[in-house]
């Protein structure tokens, strides 16, 4: 009978994670500057972007992102616990579809679809360097890898160790971004956590060795993703989405080599973007890939499921520092 039940438990969880091709459409973004259009945004210029539909309910509220090769794989996360796998289309340098979208849940340690949006609260993505990939979630705080080059989408959720300082943050206010550094710590931001300085907490790690210090916070935006580049600097996405402002988002960087504990890092703002004047929604994601020998920086927007008002945009640019 434990054999019988284990072979129902497994078959379950394989049916459970079965990806789903889903259509989504996409409509280009001809300009990221509405007026005066223009294609040059500091060390950014603009390589196209696409406002993605789909009738599935399960798309929207996409909060991490990576790309793979050639800029042309990409994989997301959205805060209810699914994955979204595409492939994007280019004509010549410049985007201009996606194809083969496939959505799938995302499975807890024992091979199951997340039982409540707060248990699917998926928020930070990142690849790590033996391919598999980690996950940040918020408002129940975990770090996990997930085994996708063996198990695709049946690979279930093994925990990582962090920090437990992470967990202390407001509800629906800790991890936010994650990221691998060269030489193998986890670095994760948090969304609302402030220090008595108002700078934001940050924490590096490996195993039990944990590096606190903070990144000063710009004007009011919060961190909601990182990006970790081969020169060794960090790409932060930030975001402004109040009811009593504009959407804002802005991108800054700093070093790997400036992390330290207790250490306070100013980051070098590389680019702020405020509505209307740019196309920008609730920007969530930030992933750096390689495509015809020059990096290039995706960025993804969360809808929160509130199509009426919000939309999925995907918006691209290459990266020259």
């Amino acid at each position: 009978m434990k054999q019988l039940a284990a072979a129902l438990l497994l078959a379950s969880s394989v049916m459970a994670a079965q990806a789903e091709p889903v259509t989504v459409g996409s409509e280009p973004i001809a300009s990221f500057q509405r007026l005066p259009s223009q294609d040059s945004f500091g060390p950014f210029k603009w390589r196209g972007g696409l406002t993605l539909t789909s009738a599935d309910e399960r798309f929207g509220g996409f909060s991490g992102l990576i790309m793979g090769k050639d800029c042309e794989d990409l994989l997301a996360i959205s805060d209810r616990g699914v994955w979204l796998k595409a492939s994007l289309r280019y004509d010549g340098e410049n985007l201009s579809g996606i194809a083969d979208a496939q959505l799938a849940a995302m499975l807890n340690r024992k091979g199951e679809p997340p039982g409540s949006k707060i248990a699917g609260d998926a928020e930070a993505l990142t690849r790590l360097k033996d391919g598999s990939v980690a996950v940040g979630f918020e408002s129940l705080v975990r770090v996990g890898r997930y085994n996708l080059p063996r198990d695709g989408f049946a690979a279930r959720f093994q925990a990582i160790p962090h920090p437990k300082d992470i967990d202390t943050g407001p509800d629906n206010g800790e991890i936010e971004a994650l990221g691998e550094l060269a030489d193998g710590r986890l670095i994760a931001i948090a969304e609302s956590q402030f220090g008595s300085d108002g700078n934001i907490r940050t924490w590096a790690w490996k195993g039990g060795q944990t590096t606190a210090f903070s990144i000063a916070r710009f004007g009011d935006y919060r961190v909601t993703d990182l990006a970790v580049l081969s020169d060794g600097s960090i790409l932060t996405l930030e975001r402004r989405f109040e009811p009593s402002s504009l959407p804002g988002m802005a991108v800054r960087r700093f070093a790997a080599s400036a992390i330290a504990r207790g250490a306070v890092i100013a980051p070098e703002l590389l680019l702020e973007a405020t509505a209307p004047l740019y196309v920008i929604d609730n920007m969530e994601g930030i992933a750096a890939c390689q495509r015809g020998g020059t990096t290039r920086v995706t960025l993804i927007s969360d809808d929160n499921f509130n199509t009426a008002v919000q939309s999925t945009i995907l918006l691209q640019f290459d990266y020259r520092p």
